[in-house]
Order: structure tokens, then sequence, then C-alpha cells
């Protein structure tokens, strides 16, 4: 959805929805892998599929080329602490012979990357829309804008 198609009532909804975004909210939001402007869309089609729009309030995902390359950032760091902390614990803390700890831990930094990339991506739209509210509100206020020459233009043919 173009931001030319959408309505007022999808703006509104975004506007409202960015305004009252608190952090327990957009982390709730990035868990349950939903729009963070409305709470009402899923953000994923598939494993892997990502919607380019809110299907509710229009809300545009990717932000901008290359957005969620921070995404990547949450995985790899989450992915790295839990295995750091499991190697130390099973090796050391509990004595688990160093071969099934590396072997298991190897398996783990393969398939959680995997599993977590949606929550990752989820997390990192949220929170980055409760941190940098004013970039969202000012594409929605472009949209307002856009919205308002397109039904002036209606009007005056």
């Amino acid at each position: 959805m173009k931001p030319e198609n959408l309505s007022a009532e999808q703006v509104e909804i975004q506007r409202s929805g960015l305004t009252a975004l608190t952090l327990s909210a957009a982390f709730s939001r990035g868990i349950r892998l939903v729009c963070p402007a409305c709470a009402n869309s899923r953000l994923f089609r598939g494993w892997f599929g990502m919607h380019e729009n809110c299907e509710h309030c229009g809300f545009h995902f990717e932000r901008a080329p290359g957005y969620f390359l921070g995404s990547t950032y949450i995985n790899y760091g989450l992915t790295t602490l839990t295995s750091t902390i499991s190697y130390v614990v099973l090796q050391f803390g509990l004595g688990v012979p160093k071969t099934p700890v590396v072997i298991g831990i190897a398996t783990f930094c393969v398939i959680f990357p995997l599993v977590f990339f949606r929550f990752a991506r989820s997390l990192w739209l949220s929170i980055d829309c409760f941190i940098d509210r004013t970039g969202a509100l000012e594409t929605i206020e472009n949209v307002t804008s856009s919205l308002e020459k397109n039904s002036l233009s209606e009007i005056e043919s």
C-alpha cells in the first residue's frame, strides 16, 4: 500500500498508536510479531516473508534501505550471549565433557538464529518506533500532507 493510498483514518491510527507507545507496549508488540503502530496486524506472511505495510493501518515497516540490518545485531548478540553463558555453565560449572558441549552449542548457533529471525526483526522495528518516534511520525505527517494535496486536487477537478 503506497502512502498516497492511505485513508485519513489509517493515518490517524498510526499517529495515535505511535504517540501512545510505551517501552513495555513496544516490547510486547515486538514479541507478538504485530504492527508497532496499531498492534492489529501481523508483520510476517510466512517464516521469513515480511509484509511491506500493515494490513490494518498501512504503516510502512521498512523505513529506509537496509533498515533491518540492526536486527541482525539483536539476533547475533542473543545467540552469542546464550552460547557463551551455556558453555561456561556446562563446561566449568557442571563439568560436562567438552565435545558434547561444543556440538550442542554449535547446533544451537545454527538453529536459534533461524528461529529467532522474525522476533529480532519485530523487536528492532518496535523498539526503534519507541526510540525514534519523531522519525515515524514525520513519515506519517508526509503521508498526511500528500493526502491533503490529493483531496484538494480532487475537489478542484
